[in-house]
């Protein structure tokens, strides 16, 4: 039996359609690495199950997301997949690329046993509409990248856009628009460096106790340093999911993966109280008062009482008529932690759900 990597290798030829002066320079020293040039490090342990593309001549990230992933704006999808890449701008032939987990089917050896006719079961031996449950996403890319973070903390944000090279034309900037950012070499930043964008839309209260959870900020995109100053940077916004205005602050990039899932087991009116911890839907995007399927909510249960990314659980309002039992909503799946609260998605509804609507996890 023998399991092989798929590898992909797709001719892109086309020009690259960045500017000299908008980029970094390219990564160094280059060294040799299985027969060809490279700055980086691939890896070699590539998992049996994971589908490559090996980078030819012409290849961009935002090409490859779009023959792969349908979508070029998911670009950021396939680099934070191969974090050997220190450069997305930079990427050279040879150089392997991980673009996803892809089911292979495994190669059976036939033969033949000896069946004793004698020897009868008191089981079925009927499993023809069994069917093996694969893991799938839970949300997309744009679901971690462009909904909000609660922040206890304002003072940890250690920079802001201050200026835009358009400041005199536009209040409001997106993709492309370079930007000035008050830090620089002194304060650590150096080319490079990527940041998101956040804006501080209001303070959230809890809606039982009324007590402060901390301030919510959207994510409205994403930029990278192209060079540094003593205590100023210029930037580049490549990734905006809303319009980006000066005084946004930044927070340091790091990858935010889509948890990979097994559906569990579908709720049900007649699910019972499990006994595990419970919590409440606190927000959600706009503050919308109905709350349907595929909806982004925070909930106050975080890493603390025991969350991961990809947990379920069952949404429920107690019965308005006492002795009753409670009324079954939804379901919503957790697609990152915190501390004390995490960011899920409404995976079912029959009915709309609201803030203040209580959880029960899986």
């Amino acid at each position: 039996m023998s399991v092989k990597i798929r590898i992909a290798i797709i001719a892109v030829f086309l020009p690259m359609a960045i500017a000299a002066q908008t980029v970094a320079p390219p990564p160094q020293p280059l060294h040799f690495v299985n027969d060809h040039w490279t700055p980086y490090d691939p890896p070699t342990d590539i998992p049996d199950d994971a589908m490559v593309h090996v980078i030819v001549k012409g290849d961009t990230l935002w090409d490859l997301a779009a023959h792969y992933l349908g979508d070029p704006f998911l670009w950021p999808q396939i680099w934070e997949r191969n974090p050997y890449i220190r450069d997305s701008h930079w990427i050279y032939p040879g150089d392997p690329l991980i673009i996803d987990l892809a089911v292979q089917e495994a190669e059976v050896e036939e033969f033949e046993i000896p069946v004793d006719e004698s020897v009868t079961s008191d089981y079925l031996d009927d499993t023809s509409g069994v069917e093996e449950e694969l893991p799938y996403p839970l949300g997309r890319s744009a679901d971690v990248y462009c909904f909000a973070e609660l922040i206890e903390d304002e003072s940890i944000f250690p920079f802001a856009i201050a200026s835009a090279e358009q400041i005199q034309f536009q209040t409001q900037f997106s993709e492309g628009n370079i930007v000035y950012i008050d830090g620089g070499v002194e304060q650590g930043v150096q080319a490079g460096d990527r940041f998101f964008i956040l804006h501080r839309l209001r303070p959230l209260k809890h809606p039982i106790s009324n007590s402060p959870l901390g301030v919510v900020y959207q994510q409205v995109g994403q930029l990278k340093v192209l060079c540094a100053q003593e205590n100023t940077s210029i930037a580049e916004i490549y990734y905006a999911c809303d319009p980006i205005v000066i005084g946004d602050v930044l927070e340091p990039f790091k990858p935010i993966p889509v948890p990979l899932v097994i559906a569990p087991d579908p709720t049900d009116r007649c699910d019972v109280p499990n006994g595990k911890p419970l919590g409440y839907l606190t927000y959600n995007r706009d503050d919308q008062v109905d709350i349907g399927t595929n909806w982004l909510v925070f909930l106050d249960l975080g890493a603390a009482d025991g969350i991961y990314p990809g947990t379920f659980a069952t949404v429920f309002r107690d019965n308005p008529v006492k002795g009753m039992p409670r009324l079954v909503m939804g379901e919503v799946g957790v697609l990152r932690v915190e501390e004390h609260y995490s960011t899920a998605i409404v995976t079912r509804g029959w009915a709309p759900l609201e803030v203040a609507d209580r959880v029960e996890v899986k």
